[in-house]
């Protein structure tokens, strides 16, 4: 759950929406998600949002760490109105940040063009998910 409550608490204010997806080798996706919202920045920075949902994102997150293959996409609609999405790789037993050009090539193979609105940005490391 640490991964998932430091990727949370470090996406900065606004509404998010997180999904993670692990793939396992022969079966089908897992997938979760939970919208939750975050107050304030930095170590201050607090999240809300339900708890079994997001109990549910860090199982997923979990899995994909088992079986090394999964990703992870925060999506975020900030206080001002602007909407950004970030995505992360699971590989080597943690999460690796994609670029801002690797999660807009990621969107678009798999929901074609995006909207204008939209911002990619380069994801931020997610301490907890470093392995040791």
């Amino acid at each position: 759950m640490d991964t998932v409550t430091d990727l949370m608490t470090t996406a900065g204010p606004g509404r998010h929406l997180i999904t993670a997806v692990a793939y396992p080798r022969n079966a089908e996706p897992v997938t979760a998600y939970s919208w939750f919202d975050v107050l304030g920045e930095g170590a201050e920075a607090l999240w809300s949002g339900i708890y079994a949902d997001t109990a549910a994102v860090a199982e997923v997150v979990a899995l994909g760490f088992i079986v090394d293959k999964g990703s992870v996409v925060l999506g975020t609609t900030g206080p001002t109105g602007e909407e950004t999405v970030r995505g992360w790789l699971v590989n080597g037993h943690a999460l690796r940040p994609f670029t801002a050009d690797q999660i807009r090539q990621a969107f678009r193979e798999t929901l074609g063009p995006q909207s204008d609105a939209v911002t990619y940005q380069t994801a931020f490391p997610v301490p907890a998910s470093v392995p040791a």
